[in-house]
Parts: structure tokens; C-alpha cells; sequence
């Protein structure tokens, strides 16, 4: 049996109600975010050449829903890949909002998502919003995850799974992003 890599990548469509994804967007104070960082080596620095992409913590009227939505994402992935959370403790990381901006052409470059200061074994990142040109989520640099309002797309957060968010070009990106442990 040939396993191919894409095969763990999932895109799980209306995980999260259009509404509810507009709403936490509505009732975000854009003044509360802060410039995302990089690891480097044993601290984090501002990279806007890596990672050009603002961040806060999710809005706390929100963490109920987010957790149930979390909840389900891993018991449909854990259904498909049954032996995938062997001795985990699946513990979330909490749920930070991205914004990418347009006007910043925001991105963040090829990366995976464990590293020894913060190992992680799944990642989870649900968009919020289509209304903007780019920002697709590149894996591989070429598998192109289609732009779908309230999809949450799920992977091994391991060196096998480089990803990246490509350039937004017009538009604000808006995105929930959690890691689970």
C-alpha cells in the first residue's frame, strides 16, 4: 500500500458556522494585535521577511465554541487515522487569531509547525473570511488548499509537512489557528 503525505492533510468544510465567523471578525479590537515572531534558535525575534502576519488571542466569547469545534475536528480525524493520537494527551495550545494583511502583502513562509522549544503533533488553522486575493495555504509548495469560509484544515504539525501562507495581495485574512500536544 503506497501512503502518500497528502493524505493527511484534511480539509474539513462548515466546521465553524459563516456566522460565527463573521462575528468573531465584528468583534475584534484591532488594536490588541501584535506582530507574530519566528523561533530563532533559543528565543523569538520579529521577521516580516518569514512571517508577516499580526496576532492576538481569540476573543474569550468565543473559547467555548472554539473548543467544541476543536472537539470535533479531532474526533473525525482521529476516526480516520485511528491510531494517530496513541498515547497523546491532546492538550490545545489556545486559539490565536491571524490577521494577514493585504496592504503588508502578509505571508508566512515554507515552515513546519514542531520544533523542540514548542513540539506539536497536530495543527489546526480554520479560515474565517474569503474576501481576500491570495493567502492560500500552500503545502509542498505546489498542494493549493481551496479558500473556504468556516474550513478548518488539519495536519501532522512534523518536519514531513512544510506549509506556508501564501502573500495576501488585497484584503485582510483572518484565520484561527490552535496546535494540539
Amino acid at each position: 500500500m503506497e501512503v502518500k503525505l497528502k493524505n493527511y492533510i484534511k480539509l474539513y468544510e462548515n466546521i465553524l458556522d459563516k456566522e460565527v465567523c463573521k462575528n468573531i471578525i465584528k468583534d475584534t479590537n484591532f488594536s490588541l494585535f501584535e506582530r507574530s515572531k519566528v523561533n530563532a534558535g533559543e528565543t523569538t525575534v520579529v521577521a516580516i521577511d518569514e512571517r508577516n502576519v499580526h496576532r492576538q488571542p481569540l476573543n474569550l466569547k468565543y473559547e467555548k465554541i472554539m473548543f467544541k469545534t476543536i472537539g470535533t475536528i479531532l474526533k473525525t480525524y482521529g476516526e480516520e487515522f485511528n491510531n494517530f493520537f496513541s498515547g497523546a494527551h491532546c492538550n490545545d495550545t489556545g486559539y490565536e487569531h491571524l490577521l494577514y494583511k493585504g496592504s503588508e502583502k502578509g505571508m508566512y513562509k515554507t515552515h513546519t509547525d514542531s520544533f523542540n522549544q514548542a513540539p506539536r503533533l497536530i495543527s489546526i488553522s480554520i479560515l474565517l473570511n474569503n474576501n481576500f486575493v491570495g493567502g492560500n495555504f500552500c503545502f509542498f509548495d505546489e498542494y493549493i488548499i481551496e479558500k473556504k469560509i468556516g474550513s478548518a484544515v488539519v495536519f501532522p504539525s512534523n518536519f514531513c509537512f512544510p506549509h506556508a501562507v501564501l502573500p495576501v495581495t488585497k484584503g485582510n485574512r483572518h484565520s484561527i489557528i490552535t496546535w494540539i500536544r
